[in-house]
């Protein structure tokens, strides 16, 4: 499968997809000032972000596909958004997931967000 085919598959929940392609130095950038915040390495590293996000927000944490996807042999970008609740606060803001690729594997994705400030306050 291409890389715009896999982003599609990835972003359409298909975990087989996801955990399949990654390589085992795969790594997560995730940007601000907040408990998220950091780098995560490896595949069980990712996992255990994304159920961390789901177990935060009493599983509100949610992506709307924005229909916008770019690949190419090195790259890819989808633009979605997030929305959530937790502690009382309302997440809603754009989501920009950059994703490298190597040799057909995902190398590394970058969690960019729309408005830095609003995630950061939501996830302090």
């Amino acid at each position: 499968m291409n890389n715009l085919e896999l982003l599609k598959r990835i972003y359409a929940k298909d975990r087989e997809a996801l955990w399949g392609n990654m390589r085992d130095d795969f790594t997560v950038h995730s940007p601000g000032q907040n408990i998220l915040a950091g780098t995560y390495v490896g595949p069980a590293a990712f996992k255990a972000h994304i159920e961390r996000i789901h177990a935060l927000t009493n599983n509100t944490f949610h992506e709307s596909l924005q229909g916008t996807f770019f690949a190419d042999d090195t790259w890819g970008l989808v633009v979605h958004r997030m929305t959530a609740e937790r502690n009382g606060k309302t997440l809603d803001t754009w989501g920009f997931g950059l994703w490298r690729f190597e040799d057909g594997k995902l190398t590394d994705h970058w969690e960019s967000v729309g408005d830095q400030a609003h995630w950061d306050d939501f996830w302090s």
